[in-house]
C-alpha cells in the first residue's frame, strides 16, 4: 500500500466517523426519547397481508 492509498483510508475513516457522530447525535437529540406502542394483533395482520378482525365486547 502506498501513500497515497493511506491517505484516501485515512480520509475515508475519518468522513464515516463524523457521520456516525453526526447520526448519533441527532438520535440522541430527536428521537431517543419516542416510544410507538404496538398493537399485536394490527402488526400481525400486517405481516400476514390479512384485514384487522374487529373486536368484540362480550361485556355488557
Amino acid at each position: 500500500m502506498d501513500l497515497r492509498d493511506r491517505f484516501l483510508l485515512r480520509k475515508l475513516a475519518t468522513v464515516l466517523v463524523i457521520k456516525l457522530v453526526f447520526l448519533t447525535g441527532l438520535w440522541w437529540g430527536f428521537v431517543r426519547e419516542q416510544r410507538v406502542a404496538v398493537d399485536t394483533d394490527a402488526a400481525v395482520s400486517q405481516m400476514l397481508g390479512s384485514r384487522p378482525v374487529p373486536h368484540v365486547s362480550t361485556q355488557e
